[in-house]
């Protein structure tokens, strides 16, 4: 009887472990972004970002993503030159200053698949981001260059919504690439930055 017991026990446990194999998902994401900062004048640069992504996937037609994730952003926008401790004296003053921003953030991220014919499949993206300032490089013709750690700024936290339709492949069994172009925008900030990304993400079943 115990033995019969101790079988079904391990039975149980296993059957559970290979069932969980298609539940739990691990991997990274390469991303490259043309941003712009809401303001006067502002261009749109390349910036480029990366990070790790964890997935918990029990439906066929949607999943979920959290991680960790690096972002650098850079746009140039008329500007006051305040930060370098030059305060304007009339409308007129605002000058172009270049502005470099990395941060880290925290995505949480659900996929839709609405579509999918064999191995291919179409990505409905939506996405809410957490993101911590590392620090902000200001840069001029006239006053040179500044650097703003996170602690310098006012508002070191911030947050990030995007939406995105892409394309996923199954390579393996157990393993997706995940490509997809997003547009995504930081929210209630005065150097609000505005991104088109492009992300290209591998996961694989960890159990």
């Amino acid at each position: 009887m115990i033995k019969k017991a101790v079988y079904l026990a391990v039975f149980l446990l296993f059957s559970m472990a290979v069932q969980a194999q298609i539940n739990v998902y691990m991997g990274g994401n390469l991303q490259g972004n043309y941003s712009w900062l809401k303001g006067d004048e502002q261009t749109m640069e390349p910036g480029f970002g990366g990070g790790f992504s964890f997935v918990y996937w029990e439906y066929e037609y949607w999943f979920l993503k959290a991680g960790l994730d690096y972002n650098h952003k850079t746009s140039t926008i008329r500007e006051y030159p305040d930060d370098f401790g030059v305060p304007p004296q009339n409308p007129d003053d605002k000058i172009n200053i270049t502005f470099t921003e990395q941060t880290i953030g925290i995505p949480l991220t659900v996929y839709f698949r609405p579509y999918e014919r064999g191995a291919n499949a179409l990505l409905i993206t939506g996405s809410l981001q957490t993101n911590f300032v590392l620090n902000v490089k200001e840069s001029s013709e006239e006053y040179g260059e500044i650097v703003l750690k996170g602690s310098d700024l006012e508002a070191r936290i911030k947050s990030n919504v995007g939406i995105g339709v892409g394309y996923q492949r199954q390579l393996d069994s157990h393993m997706f690439l995940n490509i997809y172009p997003s547009y995504n925008i930081d929210l209630r900030l005065d150097r609000a930055y505005r991104s088109i990304t492009l992300t290209a993400e591998l996961i694989f079943g960890v159990y």
